[in-house]
């Protein structure tokens, strides 16, 4: 079990430049418009978690802003990728491509189960458990067999 992590807008200045940031966050805003990196976070967030659920064996913390600690950087190059789609004049590095098409990757390993993530220490939603029917037994009492009773 591991302590689940919120993705905040400080952790996005450990994969750019703060310049980069700073543009991402001000720049081409709407009249009153606040920060988009707020609601961008929550986007890529909830994608994450919708990955780790594809797997029924993963597990989710209750609380919906949560994603494992080993998925920081993946989460923080889905959203400099989404963030920078904003401002179509300010175009990622090659090495920034890759490395959000390596987090989408790996996002996809983890839905099919060849990637365990890491279980939160913290409360538990667990949204792939229900009734699930695992075999049944072959009829052999049908129609037909009865039809003279």
């Amino acid at each position: 079990m591991a302590s689940w992590i919120k993705i905040t807008i400080e952790d996005l200045y450990d994969y750019l430049i703060s310049s980069q940031v700073d543009i991402l966050r001000k720049r081409m805003l709407a009249d009153k418009q606040g920060d988009p990196l707020a609601d961008i976070i929550t986007d890529i967030t909830a994608r994450i978690r919708a990955e780790i659920s594809g797997n029924t064996r993963n597990v989710l913390s209750s609380d919906k802003a949560e994603i494992p600690p080993d998925l920081k950087s993946a989460a923080c190059y889905l959203i400099m990728e989404c963030a920078q789609s904003r401002i179509p004049a300010l175009k990622l590095t090659e090495d920034q491509v890759r490395l959000a098409n390596d987090a989408r990757e790996y996002l996809r390993r983890i839905a099919q189960g060849e990637i365990p993530v890491s279980a939160p220490d913290s409360d538990i939603f667990s949204p792939n458990k229900g009734v699930a029917m695992i075999s049944h037994r072959e009829r052999t009492a049908t129609g037909n067999s009865l039809k003279g009773l």
